[in-house]
């Protein structure tokens, strides 16, 4: 790949190196009479496109080798995998709208409009399955192309700034392979699906750069405008909050265009009228509303029952602590159980947050470059713009209220120190988001924007050096473009990534799925377990209850006093056994519908299986139907 500076009118155009100081580091420019591999840009992206496969079955090892038998961290990956499941019976078997189901919390069923279900990896995920992939190597896949595609699309947008393909490509691996990406391997594939964000954001700054004026000119600009528009709603029907972040991106990008002077020059100079430049906007929402508006005012809608709003409280315990982003992640094979037991012995939050929502690494290395980029080009314009961006990012993603390892309270007066996030809290969908340390995202993705620059920056100081010392090889220059990156893979390492195997080989649900009729399955303990989900991938049944992003109210528990009895809140002495025993229990299951009791036992605590144990035996009566001892399994199957 080439590692030359772009020339001087490219960098013009584009907002590349454009300060003074670039001029003394200007390499010349390569000739375009070259006939090899790489000066055919077909040939370059495929080329970067498998160097971001290899490095993807290299860096998520053993994720690559265990594709059709494990699910990388296990946790609420199955909830992901019933989604990719989901998507494809609700569109090809059901017909029907996947943003609501019936075979959860039966009888009501569910709309899953603030459900992680990310449609557009259900839709991936259907021809996979047509061409007869199971559902784990269905999930694997696409969480692995995730790498491969951000790293590709922050490819594509840091050489649309940078000119250069070496530190293109090394901008794409920090974004891509960031431990903020590793982390929510942990179960998080709608998170870890962060692959459409650089597409979204490198349209949406060929929108404000193209030039106005003429006609062709115009088309071109709008063009720019609804391919932005199209992809906020690819991001919006992958994660809404990422669709909810690139909104904040969007409006940061056209205040610092309208405020600052030099912007509205540069507008000036590019022929970008404010009509033409509002039109631009307007077309971007309005064919991000247009393509989003099947779920997106059904999703305000659903706002408006209030079960989605969360506390204060969660926003506060899912908010980035401020030494986070400078902690060596607790994923990597040398350091990390050193790193994970200093974190859990830090009360009060820290300990409690999993790894997906606690390791918010920025890197050591990315970081310096990131300085230095900020240092040396301080006087290039998408140097500041990404500066500025991701600082502000950080600062959103600490949350409402200051927290230093852990603590919300400094000094003996207990001062608490409110950050911006606060304001943000009280505007419409933010107080559902209850995550702000997620805003890492784009913390990561300008940070990676800003090694590239640094990167061009560096190695091109280093190839005046080589040639002012008349080296024949470019020692200084190759040191630079391999070993920084080479650091940086170190230091982002998280192999080998924890894989885990699928519990759904309990015999009873091959059963089920043969036979007919409709009934549902009341799993124990009723609890919010993505497992459950997992299984009725296999069985195909109504559950009562169910595991989704925000728990919708479910009346069932209220009005059943079997299945009330049953909740592990219920004491197996509390007065609602009166109405369930005597074979009046298993009455009310069946006007539930309800046709099995499968109570999987590692699940409970000793003490909550006595007291479970009591509740079974006064509501049937009986041992249990059948039993499963290697799997800790026993079924109660009513009779018809």
């Amino acid at each position: 790949m080439k590692t030359e500076l772009p020339s001087a009118g490219h960098a013009g155009q584009h907002g590349a190196l454009d300060a003074p100081s670039a001029k003394a580091n200007e390499a010349p420019r390569p000739s375009r009479g070259g006939a090899g591999l790489l000066s055919r840009p077909a040939a370059r992206h495929l080329v970067v496109v498998l160097g971001f496969a290899v490095l993807t079955f290299v860096l998520t090892l053993p994720i690559g080798l265990r594709l059709s038998s494990e699910v990388p961290g296990g946790g609420d990956a199955w909830q992901h995998v019933w989604n990719l499941w989901w998507v494809k019976e609700a569109l090809l078997t059901y017909q029907t709208n996947p943003y609501h189901t019936d075979l959860l919390f039966y009888p009501e069923g569910a709309n899953l409009y603030f459900h992680t279900l990310v449609l557009t990896a259900g839709l991936i995920g259907i021809p996979l399955q047509l061409l007869g992939l199971d559902l784990i190597a269905t999930y694997n896949i696409i969480l692995l192309l995730s790498f491969v595609i951000g790293g590709y699309g922050t490819y594509l947008l840091c050489r649309y700034l940078t000119g250069n393909d070496w530190a293109s490509f090394v901008g794409g691996a920090v974004f891509a392979f960031a431990p903020y990406h590793m982390a929510h391997l942990f179960g998080h594939m709608n998170l870890a699906s962060l692959q459409w964000i650089p597409f979204y954001v490198l349209l949406v700054l060929k929108t404000a750069d193209a030039p106005g004026g003429g006609r062709r000119d115009v088309r071109r600009g709008a063009l720019y405008a609804a391919g932005a528009g199209a992809l906020l709603a690819l991001n919006a029907y992958t994660e809404w909050l990422y669709a909810i972040f690139l909104v904040m991106l969007t409006a940061v990008l056209v205040a610092w265009r309208v405020l600052l002077p030099s912007e509205r020059r540069a507008a000036r100079e590019q022929r970008l009228g404010w009509a033409e430049a509002g039109l631009r906007l307007a077309l971007l929402v309005g064919t991000f509303v247009m393509l989003t508006a099947p779920v997106l005012f059904p999703m305000l809608d659903e706002a408006g029952k209030g079960y989605a709003q969360q506390p204060p409280q969660e926003v506060l315990f899912y908010s980035a602590d401020l030494v986070s982003a400078f902690l060596p992640s607790e994923l990597h094979p040398v350091w990390g159980e050193a790193v994970e037991r200093a974190v859990q012995s830090i009360p009060p939050y820290l300990p409690l947050k999993n790894p997906s929502e606690r390791v918010l690494t920025l890197g050591f290395v990315a970081l310096a470059l990131g300085v230095y980029a900020v240092w040396r080009l301080r006087r290039e314009r998408y140097v500041r713009f990404w500066a500025f961006t991701g600082a502000l990012m950080w600062l959103l993603s600490l949350g409402p209220v200051l927290q230093v390892l852990g603590r919300t309270e400094f000094t003996a007066f207990g001062v608490n120190v409110p950050l911006p996030y606060l304001l943000l809290y009280r505007l419409p969908l933010l107080s559902i988001m209850r995550t702000p340390a997620r805003l890492t995202v784009l913390v990561m993705l300008a940070l990676a924007l800003l090694a590239a620059f640094a990167l061009v920056a560096l190695m091109a100081r280093a190839s005046k050096r080589d040639a002012s010392a008349r080296r024949g090889v470019p020692v200084l220059t190759g040191v630079l473009a391999l070993g920084l990156p080479l650091l940086i893979a170190f230091e982002y390492l998280a192999v080998p990534f924890p894989t885990v195997p699928p519990g759904w080989n309990v015999p009873i649900y091959q059963r089920m799925a043969q036979e007919q009729g409709d009934f549902a399955v009341l799993e124990l303990p009723l609890r919010p377990f993505s497992d459950y989900m997992a299984y009725q991938t296999i069985h195909g049944k109504p559950l009562v209850g169910g595991y989704l992003s925000r728990q919708p109210p479910y009346r069932l528990p209220e009005e059943n006093p079997a299945v009330r009895y049953l909740l592990d809140t219920t004491p197996p002495d509390d007065p609602v056994s009166a109405e369930v025993e005597g074979g009046r229990g298993e009455d009310a299951l069946h006007d539930a519908n309800v046709k099995y009791v499968i109570t999987r036992w590692w699940a409970f605590t000793p003490e909550q299986r006595t007291a479970m144990e009591a509740k079974l035996d006064r509501l049937f009566g009986r041992p249990p139907d059948l039993s499963y001892p290697e799997h800790q399994v026993d079924v109660w199957q009513l009779s018809p």
